[in-house]
């Protein structure tokens, strides 16, 4: 795997080709869209007061790409391999001010127990949040209370999309070269996601970056034998779980031709019933939505 910055010719004639093994997307585009879902997916959901709690914190990420994505640095000198992950990339101090504003914004628009919550963070010297920081994305949950998480992991997830965004990364897989994690900053997918032209993406819970994918063989073992397609009712519905036998696991996978509003944060959550169900045998989820932690632990 080689990861490299581009230059402004490189990247349009990139964009003039068409495919592309590493799409960025526009982080407050992609956060008001968002938004948008959860509220729409929140009014005929039995998790309706969370998916709107979960549209509000999104709309103020949404809010602040705006107002820091002039302040965030671009990186010049990076690693080839997961430039972005925790080994090689420690986030600049910014990401903890990007906190402090969401909290404030927050603050007038929720219930007093997550007024509590939020309290309770401002209390915390910069010492515990980066430790915090940290935690998250080393997968160390149990380091972190699961009430506060949510708010540090969408103060990171603003600062690193619009790291990426603002910084020209490029990713060429090498050979038949299968990657679970994202080759920036090595976090694990939210969903896979299926375009139009039936190309898959793996969707990053971190930076927001997709990578492409081989479809018909497993997001985290790369089994090709023993992949299989669940739903709940329909087999041609646009949110399945695609399911390995070999290593037990399963992805969401979306097919955003057949609803071209889906999101892989957004309808991951609301699709909650489907890992329920899968729950229930001995599969286990590969994905990882920041946004469940509360929920599951």
């Amino acid at each position: 795997m080689s990861v490299r910055i581009l230059d402004k010719d490189t990247i349009i004639q990139q964009s003039s080709d068409g495919f592309k093994p590493l799409i960025i997307g526009q982080p407050h585009t992609l956060f008001e869209s968002r938004a948008a879902r959860l509220r729409q997916l929140a009014k005929a959901s039995f998790m309706e007061d969370y998916l709107f709690l979960i549209g509000q914190i999104v709309q103020v990420q949404a809010n602040l790409t705006l107002e820091y994505q002039s302040k965030i640095k671009t990186q010049t000198h990076t690693s080839e391999h997961a430039p972005l992950s925790a080994p090689h990339f420690a986030p600049d101090a910014i990401w903890t001010e990007i906190l402090g504003d969401l909290i404030t914004q927050l603050t007038p628009l929720v219930s007093d127990d997550i007024k509590a919550t939020l309290d309770d963070l401002t209390q915390l010297n910069t010492n515990t949040l980066t430790g915090y920081g940290k935690a998250l994305r080393q997968g160390n949950f149990d380091q972190i209370p699961a009430d506060q998480a949510i708010f540090v992991w969408a103060a990171l997830n603003t600062y690193f999309s619009l790291v990426v965004a603002n910084t020209r990364f490029d990713w060429q897989p090498e050979g038949g070269e299968a990657l679970q994690h994202c080759p920036l900053c090595h976090s694990a997918p939210v969903a896979s996601m299926v375009n139009g032209s039936g190309h898959r993406y793996l969707h990053c819970s971190l930076c927001e970056t997709q990578w492409n994918s081989l479809r018909a063989q497993c997001t985290h073992c790369g089994d090709s034998r023993q992949i299989k397609l669940a739903s709940l009712d329909d087999n041609n519905a646009p949110i399945r779980a695609e399911t390995c036998d070999e290593c037990q696991s399963y992805l969401k996978i979306m097919f955003t031709e057949k609803d071209l509003q889906i999101d892989p944060v957004a309808d991951d959550l609301s699709s909650l019933i489907l890992d329920i169900k899968l729950n229930e045998t001995a599969l286990l989820r590969s994905g990882f939505n920041p946004f469940l932690l509360p929920v599951l632990q």
